[in-house]
C-alpha cells in the first residue's frame, strides 16, 4: 500500500511553473484546471488519508455553490478554521470559487479571539471543524466540513452557474496580526502574488519536487506558502508521515523539497540522532526551504554537517510569512560569513527599502529598518518588518535585529 502510494505521489507533472502566472490564472482555476486533466492525482496526503484532485474539486464546487446561494458577495471575508489540512483545503478553494477571502484563524495573540477578529472585519461566515466549532461568535454562521449533516445540506444546493466568481486581481487572502486596534486590518494578497511567488520559488531552486512536505497546522504562513508551491506544479503536499516518524518533514524522499520555519528547523537539528540516514538515500529531500525570519549562520553549519547534498534555501517574510521578501540559497561556506543575518536579495516586484527614524530611505551601509512596498506602490501597500539592517555592497540585506540600534540610524 505505501508503495501504491509513494508511486501516487511520484507522477509527472505537465504544468510549467509560468504558466499559471503567464496565463493569468486565479489559485482556484490552476487547481481544476489540474483536477480536469489528473483527476485522481494525489492533492493532499494527510497520514493515510488523501484527497485526490478530482475529489476536492468536486466538493468545493458543491460547497461554493453554497454559500453563493447563501448569500456569500464578491469580496467577503470568510475564516477557515480546520481542524486538517483536507477539509482546509476544501474550504480555501470553495471561498476562492465564491469571490470571497480566505481569512486563516490568527495565530497570534489575538484579543477576544476568533469571535473578536470575525466581528472586526465583518466575517460572513465561518468554515470549520467539529473539534474547532466556536459557540462565541455569535450570529456569524459556521459550517463544520466534517459533519455529515453539513455536507447534507450542502448537497440539496442546486449547480451556481456563474462559478467561479474569483479573478487574478482580487484579493485571496486576507492574513490578520495581532493588532485588534480599529486601523489594523492585516494584509490583503492577490491570485497573481501567490501564484508569482510560487513560480518564482521554482525558478530559484532550479528543480520540480512532486511534493512538498510539511509539519505545520492547517492555514499557518508556512503551510499556505507551501501548499500553493506543491499546487503550482500538480504536486502533492504531503502533510503528515503514513508511520509516526519524529524526523518528519526530513524523510519526504529524494524528489520532495521539505518546507520549515527556521526555528522548528533549527529544533530539529538540535534534536536528531547522530545515525542520519546517509545523503542520497531514500528519505531526505532535495531541498529544504525556510520560511518566515532569518536564518543563522547556526543552522548553515548544521544543516550541512546532518545533509550535505540537501540544497538550502532561505526565505525572509517577516510581514505574513508567506510572500518572501527576500532569497537566497545558502550554501555550506556561508556558515563562516561574518554577517550574523544575512536575508539575500530583494524578491520582485516587491520593493525594499531601509528607512532612517524620520521615514527618509536612507543610503548603503546605514542601518534603520527594513520596509516592503508592494506591487501597487500605494500608501496600503507599504508593511514595516520590525527588523533593522543595512545593504551590503552585494545588493544584499544584513539585519542587526528587531531593535533600532542606539541613536537611531547610524
Amino acid at each position: 500500500m505505501i508503495t501504491d502510494q509513494a508511486t501516487a505521489l511520484r507522477r509527472p507533472t505537465q504544468l510549467s511553473a509560468r504558466q499559471p502566472e503567464a496565463t493569468g490564472l486565479t489559485l482556484d482555476q490552476v487547481f481544476a484546471t489540474i483536477a480536469q486533466h489528473h483527476p485522481t492525482r494525489i492533492a493532499v496526503q494527510d497520514g493515510w488519508s488523501q484527497l485526490t484532485y478530482g475529489q476536492t474539486d468536486r466538493q468545493a464546487t458543491q460547497l461554493a455553490a453554497a454559500l453563493v446561494q447563501g448569500g456569500v458577495q464578491l469580496g467577503d471575508p470568510l475564516f477557515v478554521h480546520c481542524e486538517n489540512h483536507r477539509h482546509a483545503l476544501v474550504a480555501q478553494l470553495a471561498v476562492l470559487k465564491a469571490g470571497g477571502v480566505c481569512v486563516p484563524t490568527p495565530r497570534a495573540p489575538y484579543e477576544g479571539g476568533l469571535p473578536a477578529a470575525a466581528r472586526q472585519i465583518s466575517a460572513r461566515a465561518v468554515l470549520c471543524s467539529r473539534s474547532t466549532y466556536d459557540k462565541d461568535v455569535g450570529s456569524i454562521p459556521s459550517l463544520a466540513l466534517d459533519d455529515p449533516a453539513t455536507w447534507r445540506r450542502i448537497a440539496s444546493a442546486a449547480p451556481e452557474p456563474t462559478l467561479p466568481r474569483s479573478a487574478p486581481e482580487a484579493a485571496a487572502y486576507l492574513l490578520l496580526g495581532g493588532d485588534t486596534s480599529p486601523t489594523a486590518h492585516g494584509r490583503l494578497i492577490d491570485h497573481r502574488s501567490w501564484l508569482r511567488s510560487a513560480a518564482d520559488r521554482s525558478r530559484r531552486i532550479g528543480s520540480e519536487p512532486q511534493t512538498v512536505t510539511i509539519d505545520e497546522p492547517p492555514m499557518s504562513p508556512a503551510a499556505l506558502a507551501a501548499m500553493w508551491w506543491a499546487f503550482s506544479r500538480a504536486g502533492t503536499l504531503h502533510t503528515a508521515p503514513w508511520q509516526s516518524d519524529g524526523q518528519w518533514p526530513l524523510t519526504g524522499g529524494p524528489d520532495s523539497a521539505a518546507v520549515l520555519t527556521p526555528a522548528d528547523y533549527a529544533h530539529h537539528l538540535a534534536t536528531e540522532p547522530t545515525d542520519l540516514p546517509p545523503q542520497g538515500s531514500a528519505v531526505n529531500p532535495a531541498a529544504v526551504v525556510l520560511i518566515g525570519g532569518p536564518c543563522s549562520r547556526d543552522i548553515i553549519a548544521r544543516h550541512f554537517r546532518a545533509r550535505p547534498g540537501t540544497r538550502l534555501w532561505a526565505e525572509f517574510a517577516p510581514a505574513d510569512g508567506s510572500v518572501p521578501w527576500t532569497a537566497q540559497e545558502l550554501l555550506a561556506g556561508d556558515a563562516n560569513r561574518p554577517s550574523t543575518l544575512d536575508v539575500g536579495g530583494p524578491v520582485p516586484p516587491v520593493l525594499l527599502r531601509v528607512l532612517g527614524p524620520a521615514g527618509e530611505t536612507l543610503p548603503r551601509h546605514r542601518h534603520g529598518e527594513l520596509v516592503a512596498i508592494g506591487p501597487s506602490r500605494l500608501s496600503e501597500d507599504v508593511h514595516r518588518s520590525g527588523w533593522y539592517g543595512h545593504w551590503t555592497p552585494e545588493n544584499t540585506l544584513d539585519l542587526t535585529g528587531r531593535q533600532r540600534p542606539p541613536g537611531g540610524a547610524v
